[in-house]
């Protein structure tokens, strides 16, 4: 199963061509990030249909989730402290979009959002299939994400298939090794030996950030 994520960003003056990037990634699920009105047209012409939108916290700007009708899409929960989930085919999806932290109270209710999230990741059962996976705001320099780290126990961050010094955030209007956007799963996915999942990114036009590609093996899901 292939899970696209893309903060789509919600004053992108290209949203023909954004749409139509993240359309071309091919996603199984395709997850976006500040999907606010003015992509709808957009996203009715090039993707999947709508099976789940929800906030990740109060004023937040809109999650959706669109796929076909042969994925089951079930038991869609807003957490109010930025992350939207739901049952995917089977796999636990959790849908992050932490808050910016470009003002000074925007710092803590960040790193409150953080501290939940690790907190719900350490209570799913080590042995579940689910992913983390989205805009976390943090980049991996940052205490907030070593504390995130921390709360989360076994949940490891999955190295991204990147072009060399990109990250997913340009800086100064480049694109600048500084990555904001993540994919986390439970160690038991990260250590098989056939078959991995794996990520990578790729460019959205008017948006800034990098969209997400993941890639879950067929047999991920248990029998």
């Amino acid at each position: 199963m292939r899970i696209v994520s893309a903060n789509l960003f919600c004053l992108n003056v290209t949203r023909s061509r954004a749409i139509e990037a993240v359309a071309a990634q091919g996603g199984d699920v395709t997850v976006l990030i500040e999907s606010t009105t003015g992509f709808g047209r957009h996203i009715e012409r090039c993707l999947p249909p709508l099976r789940a939108r929800g906030i990740t916290r109060k004023r937040g700007m809109p999650v959706s989730v669109h796929a076909g009708d042969r994925i089951d899409v079930r038991n869609v929960w807003e957490s109010g402290l930025g992350w939207l989930e739901c049952r995917v085919s089977g796999v636990l999806l959790l849908m992050v979009h932490a808050i910016a932290p470009y003002l000074p109270w925007r710092l803590g209710a960040r790193r409150t959002q953080l501290a939940a999230l690790g907190d719900r990741l350490s209570s799913i059962s080590p042995d579940e299939d689910a992913l983390a996976v989205g805009d976390f705001n943090t980049a991996a320099f940052e205490p907030a994400w070593a504390e995130l780290q921390s709360a989360a126990c076994d949940w490891r961050k999955l190295d991204l298939q990147t072009p060399r010094w990109r990250g997913t955030w340009p800086l100064g209007g480049v694109w600048a090794p500084i990555a904001l956007d993540h994919v986390l799963a439970p160690a038991h996915l990260l250590d098989r030996v056939e078959k991995p999942v794996s990520a990578k990114t790729f460019p959205i036009p008017g948006s800034d950030h990098m969209g997400l590609v993941v890639e879950l093996p067929d047999n991920t899901e248990k029998e």
